[in-house]
């Protein structure tokens, strides 16, 4: 019974991570979302069709695996456990067949009933997940977890939501780790460079770029942990775990030549001034250490937006060995994600500002 109440309480964020779920499907589903036409064919035909006899097995399962967050975190907005698993396949069955439906006018789409099928059973293994009783165990030693180590407020279950945001950002081993720039492929661009040296101004944009955002990642997390002794443990895991994905990443995806091309001495400089800066300024205050991150967040966008090179999305999916047509959605995709959490990392660092502020007031 005790993992109720944490349930109930964090209605807010399952309801978040399913918009973020929703975004991320209606994205894959309809991207470049361009070509919009009528075809004249009966609306939602293709739901009677015959099975596809020749079907990819790994269209089906992305399929089936995009869907199982979506049901899991569904399934996680209301207490009663078998009506939230009815919830939970009411509306990702109306999810799937509404992006189908839209397929339908789509000339590089095909919608498919056995898509359906396969979202709907990803949707049913995330939410049965979701209510069954061995995963409500763990998940109070979860939110025990997140006691323990975290501080109070709403602000923090965002924050590592957000995080997870974050995580599948990085999922394009093409980018650079924490970098906001990255160098084309083609051949060398002519642009202005507002100081004397253009090596230099290139450098410390690069550098620069990725120094703050890792910063603003690494502050953004330590802000809100709990216990001071505790936050060097923190940048330490997230800057393993960033890397070891990107690794991981890079083995499955790129191809061999390519393997490091998220690498190079200016990341590096910028990696070793991000990290010294973190672990400094990780002994500082909540408050203190809240305003920074914000601060390296606006920096590393302002990098971005100086960054005078553009690159060709051909040029970076020829260092790919998958087909390009998935590669053109999952590089769309993390693009969509990068600009999207800035913001997301803002609004959450608003709301503990806000919060801490109130808990200030309160005990004046």
């Amino acid at each position: 019974m005790a993992a109720f109440p944490a349930r109930a309480s964090h209605s807010h964020v399952a309801l978040y991570a399913a918009l973020i779920n929703a975004v991320i499907i209606v994205f894959l589903s309809l991207y470049p979302f361009s070509g919009w036409s009528y075809s004249g064919r009966p609306l939602f035909e293709f739901l009677f069709y015959p099975l596809p006899y020749y079907t990819r097995l790994f269209d089906n399962a992305a399929n089936l695996l995009i869907y199982i967050p979506y049901g899991f975190s569904l399934a996680l907005l209301l207490v009663p456990r078998w009506f939230s698993l009815l919830l939970a396949l009411l509306v990702a069955a109306l999810t799937s067949i509404s992006v189908e439906f839209l397929q339908e006018f789509l000339p590089t789409r095909i919608a498919s009933n056995l898509d359906v099928l396969c979202n709907l059973a990803g949707a049913l293994l995330g939410a049965v997940l979701a209510v069954s009783p061995w995963l409500r165990k763990h998940w109070h030693h979860l939110w025990q977890w997140r006691r323990r180590h975290f501080v109070a407020g709403s602000a923090v279950d965002y924050a590592l939501l957000a995080m997870g945001l974050w995580f599948l950002t990085q999922l394009n081993p093409a980018l650079p780790l924490f970098g906001v720039v990255a160098y084309p492929q083609g051949l060398p661009q002519p642009y202005l460079s507002p100081l004397e040296n253009p090596r230099l101004f290139l450098f410390l944009l690069e550098a620069g770029g990725a120094a703050s955002n890792m910063l603003a990642v690494c502050l953004f997390i330590t802000c809100f942990v709990a216990n001071k002794a505790e936050r060097g443990k923190f940048i330490f895991l997230l800057l393993l775990s960033a890397w070891l994905l990107k690794l991981l990443a890079a083995g499955a995806l790129l191809k061999p030549f390519a393997f490091f091309q998220w690498v190079n001495p200016h990341l590096i400089t910028g990696w070793a001034a991000g990290f010294l800066l973190s672990w400094l300024l990780a002994r500082c205050s909540r408050m203190v250490q809240t305003f920074l991150a914000i601060l390296a967040l606006a920096i590393a966008q302002t990098a971005a937006v100086l960054w005078p090179l553009g690159g060709v999305q051909a040029d970076f999916l020829s260092l790919f060995r998958w087909p390009y047509g998935h590669l053109h959605n999952m590089s769309a995709l993390v693009d969509f994600l990068s600009d999207l959490w800035p913001a997301t990392a803002l609004l959450c660092l608003g709301l503990g500002l806000w919060q801490q502020l109130a808990a200030k007031w309160q005990r004046r």
